[in-house]
């Protein structure tokens, strides 16, 4: 199965600028599965991309929750 992206894929540091999330933070959050994070994760050889809309979605989860 073919999937097209309509957008480019965002790296920890687009995440970093225009989600406040440092890569540290995600690093981190990758390593532990903290509030599912690796599963937003797509790997590329050894670097690390993110889709838009998945992590829209996953903020809009976050909305409102609390730890």
């Amino acid at each position: 199965m073919t999937t097209t992206r309509t957008e480019p894929l965002l790296t920890p540091g687009d995440v970093a600028r225009e989600y406040g999330i440092p890569a540290s933070t995600q690093r981190i959050w990758k390593y532990y599965n903290r509030y599912g994070w690796r599963d937003l994760t797509i790997k590329l050889g050894s670097k690390v991309r993110y889709e838009r809309k998945d992590l829209e979605t996953w903020l809009a989860s976050r909305k409102g929750a609390t730890k």
